[in-house]
């Protein structure tokens, strides 16, 4: 079994599962401590040692490169240097929006009431803001 070293420490457990979604990505696994108390009882986070997220120790120098780009704010960069890519066929706008379907809605909420148990409705098709176009078509 390899051994497992602590490459960060988290006080919350959502950047914990931020940085482990990341690294995960990467093809490198890892293990979370403590999360599970720190969920339970969250004022023991600092005297437990906060989330440790714990990579093999083969695998640490590959993972703190994969940190130092996280910090130094390349990963950000590609996200927001992507340019739009959807564009409507007929008039050129970049905005969509979802058709919300009303009677899909309504039977969602009288289930609801019925029942206590809620069926979420269909997400509508996109369309264009500007002209109403379905998203694909011409």
């Amino acid at each position: 079994m390899a051994e497992f070293v602590t490459l960060e420490v988290h006080t919350n457990p959502w950047d914990a599962h931020i940085t482990r979604g990341l690294l995960e990505s990467e093809g490198i696994p890892v293990l979370l401590q403590n999360e599970h108390q720190v969920w339970a009882n969250w004022p023991f986070s600092l005297a437990l040692g906060g989330v440790q997220v714990q990579v093999p120790a083969l695998s640490l120098p590959r993972a703190q490169a994969v940190l130092a780009r996280r910090n130094s704010g390349e990963y950000q960069q590609e996200v927001f240097d992507q340019p739009v890519a959807a564009r409507c066929d007929a008039c050129g706008g970049t905005r969509f929006a979802r058709d919300v379907n009303w009677p899909q809605v309504a039977l969602a909420l009288v289930t609801l009431c019925w029942s206590s148990v809620i069926f979420p409705p269909r997400r509508g098709p996109m369309k264009c803001v500007d002209c109403g176009t379905p998203a694909g078509e011409a």
